[in-house]
């Protein structure tokens, strides 16, 4: 991988670095709305890597994350460079059309191995003991528990939820306080299952638009299903403006 990068490969990583570090500045500075664009990020960093290779989508990320340090600060670059690694493992998977099943499993894995890390290093940087970590995650569990059980009240499950959910819930927390360092992962990768997916069919569709070969996602069956609702919502809408035009023109 190491090698001589050729000025249309600098050029273009170049370019898209600079799109990504436009991206992150505009996160910073916008009140609202920075979590589509930080999907972005990954996006751009994936098309790098479809463009020119891994070795230039690395050489990009380290020009933006230079760039990132020197007018925002080094502490912006944390969460930028776990969002560009990211999408240069899509890139770098999506190129070698890797099954969608063991991309997923990698991505909620190592993502929550990332948040994980960083929990234990904020931990230790705020000089927050353990203990204390978990009576925070206790006090967030009671929060949780409380308005349960006023929405179960509202909704009129109230007997259901405290004679057979709530006692399996109190079992599963006991264990999880218990084993809070297992416990907490598990329900970081769990919890990774639906921001990951959604990236991955976002950038998935994006790079798709733009013109790149890659596996569909969802492919199979369910692709071939919902082309095909597709094309009749397509037909649903030509055929209810042709009626609303005939009905103008009359």
């Amino acid at each position: 991988m190491l090698r001589r990068l050729q000025p249309i490969e600098i050029a273009g990583g170049a370019l898209l670095a600079d799109i990504a570090v436009v991206i992150q500045f505009l996160t910073v500075y916008l009140p609202v709305g920075t979590g589509p664009l930080r999907a972005l990020i990954f996006v751009v960093f994936a098309i790098v890597v479809l463009r020119r290779g891994l070795y230039a989508g690395i050489m990009a990320m380290c020009v933006a994350l230079f760039v990132v340090a020197i007018v925002l600060g080094p502490q912006f670059t944390i969460l930028m460079s776990v969002e560009a690694t990211a999408g240069l493992f899509l890139g770098f998977t999506m190129k070698h059309r890797l099954r969608h099943s063991l991309l997923l499993l990698l991505g909620f894995t190592f993502g929550a191995l990332a948040i994980y890390c960083f929990t234990f290093i904020a931990l230790l940087a705020a000089g927050t003991s353990f203990a204390d970590f978990v009576q925070f995650l206790r006090q967030v569990y009671q929060g949780a528990i409380a308005a349960i059980n006023v929405i179960a009240i509202k909704a009129g499950l109230g007997g259901l939820w405290k004679q057979t959910i709530f006692p399996q819930v109190t079992q599963l927390a006991g264990w999880g306080f218990t084993n809070w360092w297992l416990a907490y992962y598990l329900a970081l990768w769990f919890g990774m299952a639906t921001p990951i997916t959604a990236i991955y069919t976002a950038t998935n569709f994006l790079v798709r638009l733009l013109g790149y070969d890659v596996r569909p996602f969802p492919d199979g069956r369910l692709n071939k299903l919902l082309q095909r609702v597709k094309r009749r919502l397509i037909r649903a809408s030509v055929k209810r403006r042709l009626i609303r035009k005939q009905g103008v023109n009359v």
